[in-house]
């Protein structure tokens, strides 16, 4: 089985390709907690997410920062009760950029198999 440090390694290279920057923030209270890792997430649509990795509950948004105000999201608020079971699932729920690298990143992976 993994250490928690390969799963958190994992889950950042996991969503590097589509996103502006990834982090993983050593020094939050959170990140004190047995198995739990904070991410921070600054995406293409001008999202600045900080992002909680548990191995209890999956993946969930602490707090974040709309960089654009012009920008809405589809709900004014973001749900930070929801919780997710990947990373890149949280991004596609969250960020329209994200999504859309990540279908191209499959049809990318799907066109290499012979």
């Amino acid at each position: 089985m993994n250490s928690f440090k390969e799963e958190i390694d994992d889950a950042i290279n996991d969503i590097e390709y589509g996103v502006e920057n990834v982090e993983l923030i050593l020094d939050h209270p959170f990140s004190e907690i047995n198995q739990v890792a904070v991410i921070k997430v600054y995406t293409k649509d001008n999202l600045e997410l900080l992002i909680k990795m548990s191995l209890v509950d999956g993946y969930s948004i602490i707090e974040y920062l709309n960089k654009i105000k012009e920008i809405q999201l589809e709900q004014q608020e973001l749900d930070l009760k929801k919780s997710f079971d990947s990373l890149p699932n949280l991004l596609m729920y969250y960020s329209p950029e994200f999504q859309k690298q990540f279908g191209m990143k499959l049809f990318e992976r799907l066109s290499n198999i012979k």
